[in-house]
């Protein structure tokens, strides 16, 4: 691989944090040219993600807080004194999102859980980190309830996660500015909005961008992307049917794999869940068929599970005794996505139908694991690399498979875009100024 390199011919390195099977160094090593020096990630299966895809990457697997001075001391020891160019964080969100929030609300009001989401102070390590390795740039990448989210601090002291990384990074030398984007806008062929954190020790970048109180701003910031899509002048988002138009046809009861890619594959749809899809057309939900499929009639009740025929509406519904209602959820599950837009976010849950618009827009089926493989730009011309997930055990699998279904849909589900990890790291080069 041709390494990035500084006008003095210095190698440029970059280390993860939070790694998430690597996905998004996928952008960084094999897009921008910048070898991922360093990984930590707590989980195995994901750590052994890392090792088969960058044999070069030192993986340190386990807990941060116990591997944050080890992984300190690696840097150092490589670099003899020099600073990393770029170090990434992705620390879970599960605390942050507002999914999240709301399952761990409802469970702190039923008294199961502490009040404090411990997942949300991983952060403090991975300043530690920074604080000791001050690489001239870094990527903190979380979801946007980020910018709102409050931590017990290294002090014992409630502190929004953006004024706790200002205030102990700022007299480092650090300008750092957060904005939300919209990875649609950089060419990713799905839905996905992120807080992107940037913060530069470069100090030209420093004197002409300057330190801020409040690192968050709607505008976009001199450190983050122009949008490549989208937006006046520029071509319009990459749709569904651009990415994914030209697969074969797969179907969630009678075709649930292409004989020719293992990956093209869909979960099963029981007898209820495809009579209800079977009905719902392109972009609309299966809470609002409201047409029988037995006599034709419309339905004006949107409460209304069956017909006055008596034949069952093709609606969600659950039956307990002899009582039969609609399924409780968002209007948003048992949807269809559209073809002529971006997919939907891509989620740990993309298999399951009843989840956030998981609905293939016109096949009765969700989402295969080939087709959010390319939607999240995992495989993509741009890296001239196979992404690999063979060989690595994780959940239940049979034993004639290769690959975990289980795996791919949960990495993919949690991490950044490898192509807008790759846009992301791309500005910072041009704005460096030292190539």
């Amino acid at each position: 691989m041709k390494v990035r390199k500084l006008d003095d011919g210095v190698s440029l390195v970059s280390g993860s944090l939070f790694s998430g099977g690597g996905v998004g160094d996928v952008g960084i090593e094999w897009g921008a040219k910048v070898p991922v020096l360093a990984a930590c990630e707590l989980v195995p299966s994901r750590a052994a993600l890392i090792r088969s895809n960058f044999p070069g990457t030192k993986v340190f697997e386990g807990d941060v807080w116990k591997l944050q001075d080890s992984y300190v001391d690696y840097f150092h020891s490589k670099l003899n004194g020099r600073r990393p160019w770029l170090l990434t964080l992705s620390p879970p969100c599960q605390g942050m999102s507002s999914n999240g929030a709301g399952r761990i609300s409802a469970a702190i009001r039923q008294g199961k859980r502490p009040e404090e989401d411990e997942r949300n102070r991983l952060i403090l390590p991975g300043i530690n980190v920074l604080e000791q390795l001050q690489p001239d740039w870094f990527i903190l990448e979380n979801v946007r309830r980020m910018e709102n989210t409050i931590i017990r601090n290294e002090k014992d002291e409630p502190e929004n996660i953006l004024d706790c990384l200002s205030r102990r990074l700022h007299p480092l030398g650090y300008s750092i500015r957060a904005n939300v984007l919209d990875f649609r806008a950089y060419g990713v062929p799905h839905h996905r909005s992120r807080l992107i954190t940037i913060g530069c020790r470069i100090p030209s970048q420093v004197k002409e961008h300057c330190p801020v109180k409040s690192v968050y701003s709607k505008e976009l910031s001199p450190f983050h992307s122009t949008p490549t899509h989208g937006s006046a002048g520029k071509p319009p988002f990459v749709s569904l049917r651009q990415a994914i138009g030209g697969l074969p046809s797969l179907d969630a009861r009678d075709r649930l794999v292409d004989p020719d890619d293992p990956y093209h594959c869909v979960p099963k749809w029981n007898d209820k869940q495809y009579f209800w899809m079977e009905h719902t057309p392109e972009g609309q939900t299966a809470f609002e068929n409201d047409r029988c499929p037995d006599c034709g009639e419309l339905s004006k009740d949107r409460t209304s599970t069956s017909c006055s025929c008596g034949f069952p509406l093709p609606r969600p519904q659950v039956s307990k005794g002899r009582e039969t209602r609609l399924v409780r959820g968002f209007r948003s599950s048992y949807r269809r996505m559209r073809w002529d837009k971006p997919g939907g976010t891509l989620t740990m849950n993309s298999g399951v139908i009843s989840s956030d618009l998981k609905g293939h827009p016109e096949q009765n089926r969700v989402l295969s694991i080939r087709e959010i493989i390319l939607l999240s730009t995992l495989q993509n011309p741009l890296w001239q690399k196979t992404f690999s997930f063979e060989g690595i055990k994780y959940g239940r699998m049979k034993e004639e498979e290769t690959f975990s279904k289980k795996l791919i849909r949960e990495v993919i589900g949690e991490s950044i875009p490898p192509l807008a990890m790759l846009r992301i790291v791309e500005r910072l080069t041009e704005l460096d100024g030292r190539f």
